[in-house]
């Protein structure tokens, strides 16, 4: 049980890197959570939507360009359940930004001693409680 509570507890620091990198608009932090293979999933009004890891520096610049950017702007992020067994994981957040909350679920992997999310699947709606 100790250890089971130990890897929970590493889980929650690779997410809390990835919500880091978010905050602070940094690109190398967010990558250091994500493994090479990762991708984001979710549906959009046009269909199935597919972002890989590799996309998040232009994401990231495209942000930092944009004047009207509020995804790092008094956002709000938690972890609402981790769940571990072995090697694997996954765990549901909450991200509220200004106009939209993401719900994300993530799947992680244990390669080393390092937990990676390895893939997202996420739904975005309005946020109400502006």
């Amino acid at each position: 049980m100790k250890d089971l509570q130990k890897e929970k507890k590493n889980v929650e620091r690779t997410l809390r890197c990835f919500f880091d990198g978010v905050d602070k608009l940094d690109a190398d932090m967010i990558k250091k959570a994500l493994h090479p293979l990762q991708r984001s999933f979710s549906i959009t009004p046009d269909g199935l939507c597919g972002m890989p890891m590799l996309a998040w520096d232009k994401f990231i610049q495209d942000v930092k360009n944009d004047p009207d950017n509020t995804l790092n702007k008094g956002s709000k992020k938690r972890i609402l359940s981790i769940d571990v067994t072995g090697t694997a994981a996954s765990a549901k957040a909450e991200l509220a930004f200004s106009d939209v909350v993401f719900t994300d679920y993530y799947n992680l992997l244990k390669i080393g001693d390092q937990w990676y999310i390895m893939n997202t699947t996420y739904h975005k709606a309005p946020n109400d409680k502006k």
